[in-house]
């Protein structure tokens, strides 16, 4: 256990590595954290510290710099929790008002949260599979193809075109349509698939030309339903820190942004749990990217979780800052997502 000595030098070097990205000597933290300990001092804390695991020396005679160890109990137990200013609060409340598609909102969320920090926002918007059904509705494009158009409560909206192989017209649509949003409404989409298929085997649609049709209809429009959709903005700001300067490293960060799995799998971790999480380096659970922190929190619809939103970042980020303006996005998006449905 860190003793109040051990705790003031981790804070002061955590703070100043935030803050300069150098290696933090004993006079620095003399000079300006007000320490009334002489530099001797200091330097056998810090070397405490260091036989502890909670930083490291990156080279002879140099600093300290903070270990994922040391940013975790600064996290966990040093960190100060500022609050966002008014102007940025009412900022965000202007990109999650109550009109609009939610996808697009979302969108913006992402971009905003990346304008406001310089990290990466990632959003990830509600699973439409995990998605209460409203309706559905067809549309007659050609005599062989026809746009679905699935609603979620969610506010969420998902177009596809799919072939069809028996003519029909716009009306037959339009009554296909209505069955299926009376027989669905209300059951998740998976839940929907699910239940078309297991109709569809029950020996009452095989005498039933007008049931099968629709069954085999909306087994057709709901099969190989996208995943969530994960929204990243701001992958610039990485370039902008010097931790990742080198060009390999930075290529193979880019590389694991474009495979969104990657991320989503983070993600993921925080549908479930409290109101936030914090992944730091190597507490990530995907290699590629333990060279970064994420710090993520789920927003809802009432008491249910629809997605994540959140930001990452290098390991030296500003943990109190990131924090405050991610529970505060997701507050506000949670807040307007429950008006939509009030």
């Amino acid at each position: 256990m860190l003793n109040a000595r051990h705790q003031g030098v981790l804070r002061a070097i955590v703070l100043d590595y935030i803050r300069t990205a150098e290696p933090v000597g004993s006079r620095t933290i003399s000079r300006r954290y007000g320490f009334s300990l002489s530099p001797a001092t200091i330097r056998t804390t810090m070397a405490d510290l260091e036989e502890l695991g909670y930083v490291a020396q990156p080279y002879t005679s140099a600093g300290r710099v903070p270990t994922d160890r040391g940013y975790r109990f600064y996290v966990d137990a040093l960190m100060e929790r500022p609050q966002l200013s008014d102007a940025e609060v009412r900022r965000i409340e202007q990109y999650v008002g109550p009109a609009g598609e939610v996808e697009e909102m979302l969108r913006e969320v992402g971009k905003l949260l990346s304008a406001l920090s310089p990290y990466v926002a990632v959003v990830m918007a509600p699973r439409l599979q995990e998605s209460p059904f409203r309706r559905v509705e067809f549309v007659l494009l050609a005599p062989d193809r026809v746009l679905v158009i699935l609603l979620a409560e969610a506010g969420l909206v998902h177009h596809k075109v799919i072939a069809v192989d028996e003519a029909m017209s716009q009306d037959e649509l339009d009554r296909i349509a209505g069955y299926l949003t009376d027989l669905l409404h209300g059951r998740s989409l998976r839940e929907v698939r699910d239940l078309l298929l297991a109709q569809m085997a029950e020996e009452k649609a095989q005498y039933d030309r007008m049931l099968a049709r629709a069954l085999r209809f909306g087994a057709k429009a709901l099969e190989a339903e996208a995943e969530a959709d994960l929204f990243v903005a701001g992958a610039a700001h990485l370039a902008d820190q010097p931790e990742f300067a080198d060009i390999a490293k930075m290529r193979a960060l880019f590389a694991a942004f474009e495979e969104k799995s990657k991320l989503v799998k983070i993600l993921n971790e925080c549908l479930t749990g409290g109101d936030f999480r914090i992944f730091i380096g190597s507490e990530m659970p995907v290699r590629e990217i333990q060279g970064l922190s994420v710090i993520a929190a789920p927003y809802r619809r009432r008491d249910r979780v629809l997605g994540v939103l959140g930001v990452l970042g290098p390991t030296r980020m500003d943990y109190g800052r990131a924090l405050a303006l991610v529970e505060t996005t997701a507050r506000l998006l949670t807040r307007a997502l429950t008006e939509r449905a009030a």
